[in-house]
């Protein structure tokens, strides 16, 4: 539609993207819903990847397959919303610096864009993009819609974020019927924490109460390097278990309970979150969070991390009954053979 958007449209586009807690539904609600309400030709929704800084495409609406091949995006070369957070218009795509794949986008036959910057709670998610085939002059409510859009979008993907990590959580924990799959069942909850929380990386650790330290047992997005700067103490290290409470270090250049600040400097870690793990009534771990930039999660996050955080406490439980199970059906076995002799 190419007249101004009408409260009505907006409050059912909204709804619409609200309406499902399945996060392929819900992205492709955004997109097409975003398109049809301002009138674009195509639209994206491009989630980070704090792994290597860049933009890649999740869901899109109108446009070619060989648009969407033409590469990742690179924040800082092309528009830059995601960078300021705050909305970019490309009124002309010949002649804006801030194009990355220019001849990609005159072949797609677009002429200006605009990007708006998505935040899911206190996370930075990406970017949602609407194309147009001309020239596009906004007025000022529908401005107004406009920049009220990524809001919307970020609570609806909020909520499909963490249906689908506690989804896949379980769905893995239920997948483990085996010793041999406990490894692949905390490699998969670390991957999911990672991923839906816009983490740089993640990693498992338990506790040694032996000698008071954290041991590695899985961690994804960390360098070697990392990983091998020494012994994390129970009493030095951000302090999680000795509090049985999540502990958030906002800001790793200028706090103190960073062990290993330079190592952490070294590897552009800007903020740590560490979430004790229970096994019935102990802490038999921690899950921790790694991000490249300053970050202070609000409650919502802290509660679905928590959750997370549970189901790994789950799998180690689960482990540990296996190993149980087994054991006893080891006995078993052994009576019934010698009842044979």
């Amino acid at each position: 539609m190419t007249e101004e958007p009408s409260l009505r449209r907006f409050l059912d586009a909204v709804a619409e993207m609200h309406s499902s807690f399945s996060l392929d539904t819900t992205q492709q609600a955004v997109v097409q819903n975003a398109a049809g309400l301002f009138g674009a030709r195509g639209s994206t929704l491009m989630l980070c990847s704090p792994g290597d800084n860049t933009l890649k495409v999740s869901a899109s609406y109108g446009l070619s397959s060989n648009y969407l091949a033409k590469g990742d995006i690179d924040p800082g070369q092309s528009l830059g919303e995601t960078l300021d957070r705050q909305p970019v218009v490309i009124s002309d795509v010949t002649t804006d610096p801030k194009i990355q794949y220019r001849q990609a986008a005159i072949d797609e036959g677009i002429s200006s864009i605009i990007g708006l910057p998505v935040a899911v709670g206190s996370v930075l998610a990406g970017s949602l993009r609407l194309y147009f085939g001309q020239p596009k002059d906004f007025k000022t409510l529908e401005l107004e819609y406009l920049y009220a859009l990524p809001r919307q979008v970020g609570l609806a993907l909020k909520k499909a974020f963490y249906f689908s990590s506690m989804q896949d959580a379980i769905n893995e924990l239920h997948r483990m019927p085996a010793l041999d799959s406990f490894r692949q069942a905390v490699q998969t909850l670390v991957g999911i924490t990672t991923k839906y929380s816009g983490a740089r990386g993640a990693a498992l650790l338990l506790v040694n109460k032996e000698n008071q330290t954290l041991e590695s047992v899985y961690s994804i997005g960390l360098s070697e390097r990392y990983l091998k700067k020494g012994t994390l103490s129970l009493g030095r290290s951000l302090g999680e278990v000795a509090q049985g409470q999540p502990v958030i270090i906002a800001d790793v250049d200028h706090d103190d309970r960073v062990q290993y600040r330079q190592e952490a400097q070294a590897e552009s870690i800007k903020a740590i979150i560490g979430l004790p793990v229970w096994v019935g009534a102990e802490i038999a771990g921690v899950l921790r969070l790694y991000y490249p930039y300053n970050f202070l999660p609000d409650a919502d996050d802290l509660l679905w991390l928590q959750q997370l955080a549970h189901h790994a406490g789950m799998a180690f439980e689960k482990n540990q009954l296996l190993i149980q199970l087994k054991n006893r059906h080891d006995w078993y076995k052994d009576i019934l053979q010698d009842m044979r002799i």
